[in-house]
């Protein structure tokens, strides 16, 4: 018997006598899978000895001496007790695609679930008995997840950091963009997912050093990020995660939604970065009442104000700038933008929103 579980995953969406999805695919899928899992995983007499190993062999820090065996046996036990099981094929796969332990020549697997959750908790409990025990029934009863970076680092010896978040800010300058872009890829090195503000970069076509109609705007900056993600994946256990963020006032808005069309033209199309949008009330205001919405050139705003894009209140400047015969714009209708923003998020699930004045007054 042919025992394919990618076939069985694919037997999930046809539809069983009584209209709904056929699961008893996936449970099968599952159970292949794990049959492939097991025999590229390597067996030891017991789990404390595989514990000793993979300390003797530098793929986890001395556990042991911060427990002791009896205490350490005791929690294997534990472990144990709980049964765990996985409930689809795509958590499986999931997990032992990103999160377990592997031989250094990638070969082999060195944890199943239940034993990565052990040594998080055993990291995290810090010798603290009774805190390894909750962590312990909290991971294995699925109460809590914790970030990827903290599940995957912790109690390795080759490891990055427990964290997983960071923002940056990129100012209009080649220099911020490659220092930023050098700081992206460290983050990104040690397990982090990385955030970049791009809203006070020119717009394509405004003027560098008084030459009209020579900067590219934000869009080659996005594909150097994403080719930077793509290369810095964590010791190939985990792709680089990374988002960029740009105000919605921005004049390169509409280009920065459309590299996220299907049929989006392959030079400006991006597949891996995360889009997000900055949000003051000011639009919302906008389309609210049926208005048109002005995007902004910002090096022509920085020119007149001394002030980047996402240093100007437009609830409280947006007429002055629009009055201002030196501040560049475009026009689009708000609610036409709003349209935009659907329906891009209804192909590809970008971009995240952020309400930039609601945020500030909660926080």
């Amino acid at each position: 018997m042919n025992k394919n579980y990618i076939y069985e995953n694919n037997r999930v969406k046809q539809r069983t006598s009584t209209g709904f999805y056929n699961l008893s695919a996936d449970k099968v899928a599952l159970e292949y899978y794990l049959e492939k899992i097991d025999k590229k995983s390597m067996k030891f007499s017991s789990d404390l000895a595989k514990l000793n190993y993979l300390i003797e062999h530098d793929y986890y820090i001395d556990l042991l001496a911060m427990y002791s065996e009896e205490f350490i046996n005791a929690m294997i036990n534990k472990v144990k007790s709980y049964n765990f099981k996985f409930d689809s094929y795509m958590a499986c796969q999931k997990f032992y695609d990103s999160y377990a332990l592997k031989t250094y020549d990638r070969k082999y697997y060195l944890e199943t679930f239940p034993q990565r959750c052990l040594v998080v908790a055993l990291y995290l409990g810090q010798k603290n008995e009774a805190i390894v025990i909750k962590y312990l029934e909290v991971l294995l009863t699925r109460q809590f997840q914790p970030a990827t970076p903290t599940f995957l680092n912790s109690g390795k010896k080759n490891s990055g950091e427990l964290v997983s978040c960071f923002l940056l800010d990129i100012n209009d300058s080649l220099n911020s963009i490659n220092y930023n872009l050098s700081t992206a890829m460290q983050l990104s090195k040690i397990g982090g997912g990385v955030a970049l503000n791009l809203s006070n970069l020119r717009a394509r076509g405004e003027s560098v050093r008084g030459i009209e109609n020579v900067s590219r705007g934000i869009i080659p900056v996005m594909k150097l990020l994403e080719d930077a993600f793509s290369y810095v994946d964590q010791l190939g256990q985990r792709p680089g995660a990374g988002a960029v963020y740009l105000n919605i006032f921005h004049a390169d808005v509409l280009e920065f939604l459309d590299t996220k069309k299907i049929n989006a033209d392959e030079k400006a199309r991006i597949q891996t970065l995360s889009l997000g949008l900055v949000i003051p009330d000011k639009f919302m205001q906008l389309c609210k009442d049926n208005d048109e919405l002005c995007l902004f050139y910002p090096h022509s705003v920085y020119k007149e104000y001394s002030m980047r894009l996402d240093e100007i209140d437009m609830t409280k400047m947006y007429d002055e700038l629009i009055a201002n015969k030196n501040v560049q714009y475009k026009k689009i209708h708000a609610r036409d933008m709003l349209k935009k923003i659907t329906n891009t998020q209804f192909e590809s699930g970008y971009p995240y929103m952020v309400f930039i004045d609601q945020a500030n007054r909660k926080h």
